[in-house]
């Protein structure tokens, strides 16, 4: 199978990849099992799904080279593999070779590319994702990458469509189906509809864990879920995420725990407390710690 691979060009011509030097002409036969990232030959279908690993500069070489016996495919879709046998054909000029200024790692098909200080995505069948180039770019998650253009961030999708009319002062990836963004000081969630979570905007807003998010307003915490609604007419003066069913919550320098309905687990307050792990967690009351489970009950250690 003819394929493309990069080498590290030491000063006296030599080539190497991954420590193991290599001559023009010249087969090579790995000896035992291969590895994809691990053992073997790597090397990519297309010539452009080489440069995220070998960026094109003086101390890279391309080669056209041949590979055979045992083949695996990366799973990514990147075009990346290895092999336990391969030939160098022949080195590949460059200079006449269309090409990114940089070109970045593949994540969930799409890698960044750039031109004259623009970037782009490019995928794995080497076709740009939109007519449109940015300032910025960062990985897809979920579907959708941040991109940024006039210093306002947006979201584009895998099909080349920007997420939302309105772009943001800041933007954070996306996350369980949600992500933050900023406007005038204040932040919100957006669903990948392009949707707002809340009519409400926060001064703060952090991720999602177990179906709510801690959002913050005047100082005080309060938790939302994702139909945007909040968690208790209360509002903490400080809190944790959900582990287990239950957040940590601080009021007037005192303790306890809610559960998704926005019930506080006692009507004690605790001077200080841990999150919950495998169904126990730790109090502190009167200079005493104390364990105890999500029934609100003290148990023995």
């Amino acid at each position: 199978m003819r394929a493309y691979k990069g080498f590290n060009r030491s000063k006296d011509g030599t080539l190497s990849c991954r420590g193991f030097v290599y001559e023009p002409g010249k087969t090579y036969k790995h000896e035992g099992e291969i590895e994809l990232c691990e053992s073997g030959f790597h090397a990519c279908r297309e010539l452009w799904q080489v440069w995220p690993y070998y960026p094109n500069n003086r101390k890279t070489a391309y080669y056209e080279v041949e590979c055979g016996g045992e083949i695996i495919e990366s799973k990514d879709g990147d075009g990346k593999f290895v092999c336990s046998e391969i030939t160098l054909l022949k080195e590949i000029d460059m200079t006449d070779v269309a090409r990114f200024d940089n070109a970045d790692i593949f994540s969930e098909g799409f890698a960044i590319v750039g031109v004259e200080g623009k970037l782009n995505f490019i995928n794995t069948k080497g076709e740009i994702l939109s007519e449109q180039w940015f300032d910025n770019a960062w990985w897809f998650s979920e579907g959708f990458a941040v991109v940024k253009l006039n210093r306002k961030r947006n979201y584009i999708n895998t099909e080349g469509k920007i997420l939302s009319e309105q772009w943001f002062d800041g933007a954070c990836s996306f996350s369980k189906g949600f992500a933050s963004v900023k406007l005038n000081g204040k932040w919100n969630y957006i669903n990948t509809g392009g949707k707002f979570l809340s009519e409400q905007w926060f001064d703060c807003t952090y991720c999602f864990s177990e179906g709510f998010a801690k959002v913050e307003l005047d100082g005080k915490y309060n938790f939302i879920n994702t139909e945007g609604k909040l968690l208790s007419e209360l509002w903490f003066d400080d809190a944790y995420k959900f582990f287990e069913g239950f957040a940590r919550i601080n009021l007037d320098g005192k303790w306890n725990y809610i559960n998704t309905e926005g019930k506080m687990l006692l009507e004690q307050w605790f001077d200080d407390a841990f999150s919950f792990l495998e169904g126990f967690a730790d109090v502190k009351i009167d200079g005493r710690w104390l364990k105890i489970n999500k029934k609100g009950e003290f148990v023995k250690k």
